[in-house]
């Protein structure tokens, strides 16, 4: 029987094949003083160009083979290369210190990378791993060294690798590769993003592998449960080439469900939703059948420019997913900037708890001026399908009254300009503090719709720092305390009349999907590629059983009992 590890399943599916160790090589770099620093500029001047050039034959190779929205991690990719602060800063210090190009771009690119990687937020986290692509071939380009052709493997080849970025990825000949495998690297990394978009089996976090396995080896890589099965039987190849088939079998069956509404055997209708970061999504949208986009986080459209994006630029976004809905709701939430999501053009203060801190809604209240260009942005982009507007991270009724004011005042603005806008634009709040959670049916008199967002409202609840390896195991959102948050907040919106989605990562939780189903929950927006799956357990399920084993659930005592009878 064949060795067993197990990391995390980062994009479905099951590969039998060899082992292909991708190991970077160690770039050595002048490390003496250097005088001629006009010289050394003049160099990393000419490699960012080099890079460039690579970069945008990268995004139309990709957008040949994945569509314009993965095309775009590239075009960010050039955004991020010719960042003035960071050029500007790499050729201080060629200056001041003297030193070499390379030493210099290698420092600045680490100091940036420290910086991304200390947020909390899971996805900017990730994007430090963007930022070492670029500057670890920027860095080959300005030592000569060759940079190796991943679209040159032999087939049936499994890439094991310490992590791959975004152009390691796209550059994979699927008819050889197989699947890959990455020491790091976590679900939301461009990496996996773009192994689901291929629907390329992918495995990330296995520590150590590297040092496991060996060049050309035999593996499975079952990445729908997380596992790698090292020099297998013919037992259990045999048993994985069945396992293999039933998931193809299941996936062609899946794709039969795209324009089928998600309605329990006994006729209850629950709303299926995707959320996403731009328009760049939209593509996975609309081809998972989602029926509207229940989370449509702004603040990618604000971290993506070095300064506030002008109303008529945020116009032109939400105008453009708003239209390719064609009439299908799309809830925009407004940005959740602050705290550990800083921005260099806004100067926000630094914090001790960033978590806890000057963030989302609170900042836009105190920065009323940035708060309207949104909101007028929004109103505009509202005549054109159907809009609805979300304030994050509240806590008080204060808080949404003062927002509710400020919107008044920017429809009145329009009306004044002649400007079309959706007079009766929905707006909700998201509820992802115990604040709301306790009081929801307060709450739902002042809004037209709740989106419950587990991902803070569990950390909340719990008092657990999600980003914490530490104490990574107490964040659970089947604790029954957030469970019976998320009961209050489904009763408190009925009550008042009221829908109540979920956008959390647990809306995306198939395990789940019978217990929020029973609790009562009118939609759940997550990833694209989730739908399909969510929409086959809706389908399977009989609404009347669903919610007698809702309230068996919340009847238990701890999470692990909850699992249990899941």
């Amino acid at each position: 029987m064949g060795r067993t590890l197990k990391g995390i399943a980062a994009s479905p599916g099951i590969a039998i094949g060899n082992v292909f160790l991708y190991e970077e090589v160690e770039l050595v770099f002048n490390q003496k003083t250097v005088e001629d620093s006009e010289g050394e500029i003049k160099k990393l001047l000419e490699s960012r160009n080099k890079t460039k050039a690579q970069l945008e034959d990268l995004a139309e190779k990709t957008r040949e083979k994945l569509g314009d929205d993965k095309a775009e991690i590239f075009e960010g990719h050039i955004t991020l290369l010719e960042d003035d602060d960071l050029f500007d800063e790499v050729c201080e210090k060629i200056t001041d210190d003297k030193i070499s190009a390379e030493k210099a771009l290698d420092e600045g690119i680490e100091e940036y990378c420290a910086m991304i990687s200390a947020l909390e937020d899971e996805y900017l986290r990730e994007r430090a791993a963007d930022l070492k692509d670029i500057g670890g071939r920027w860095l080959k380009n300005l030592l000569g060294v060759e940079i190796f052709d991943l679209g040159a493997l032999p087939k049936d080849t499994i890439v094991v690798a310490k992590d791959l970025t975004p152009s390691d990825t796209a550059q994979l000949n699927l008819d050889n590769v197989l699947a890959f495998v990455t020491e790091i690297g976590g679900k939301t990394a461009h990496s996996a993003i773009m192994a689901r978009s291929l629907e390329l089996p992918a495995i990330v976090g296995v520590k150590d592998i590297l040092g496991i396995l060996k060049s050309e080896e035999k593996i499975i890589v079952d990445a729908l449960d997380g596992d790698i099965i090292i020099e297998p039987t013919e037992s259990e190849i045999d048993t994985y080439c069945k396992k293999l088939k039933g998931f193809l079998d299941e996936k062609e069956e899946l794709k039969k469900l795209k324009d089928l509404k998600a309605v329990t055997k006994d006729g209850h209708d629950v709303k299926l939703w995707a959320n996403i970061g731009s328009p760049a999504d939209l593509d996975g949208v609309l081809k998972n059948g989602a029926e509207g986009i229940g989370l449509y986080r702004t603040e990618f459209l604000f971290m993506n420019n070095d300064r506030q994006p002008t109303e008529d630029e945020q116009f032109d976004a939400y105008k453009t997913v708003v239209e390719k809905l064609e009439g299908k709701p799309v809830t925009i939430r407004t940005m959740d900037i602050g705290g550990d999501k800083a921005l260099p053009y806004m100067k926000l203060p630094e914090e001790l708890n960033p978590f806890l801190g000057y963030r989302a809604l609170r900042v836009c209240l105190d920065r009323k001026d940035m708060f309207k260009t949104q909101l007028r942005a929004l109103l505009r982009a509202s005549a054109f399908g159907t809009l609805k507007i979300m304030f994050p991270m509240v806590i008080s009724i204060e808080e949404v009254r003062n927002s509710r004011l400020l919107l008044e005042e920017c429809k009145s603005e329009l009306r004044t300009e002649g400007i079309e806008f959706d007079e009766n634009i929905a707006i909700g709040i998201m509820v992802e503090t115990p604040a709301v959670a306790a009081r929801a049916k307060y709450f739902a008199k002042e809004v037209d719709f709740f989106s419950i967002g587990t991902n803070d409202l569990t950390q909340y609840t719990l008092a657990v720092d999600r980003g914490n390896e530490m104490i990574s195991s107490l964040y659970d959102t089947y604790n029954p305390a957030v469970l019976e948050l998320i009961r209050m907040t489904v009763d408190g919106a009925h009550e008042a009349g009221i829908t109540v989605s979920m956008c959390g990562e647990f809306a995306g939780d198939e395990t789940a999907t019978k217990l929020l189903t029973g609790i009562g929950l009118d939609a759940l927006s997550m990833s694209a590629i989730s739908i399909p799956r969510i929409k086959k357990n809706v389908l399977d399920i009989n609404y009347a059983d669903a919610k007698e084993f809702a309230v068996k659930a919340l009847s238990l005592d701890t999470a692990q009992e909850i699992k249990d009878i899941l």
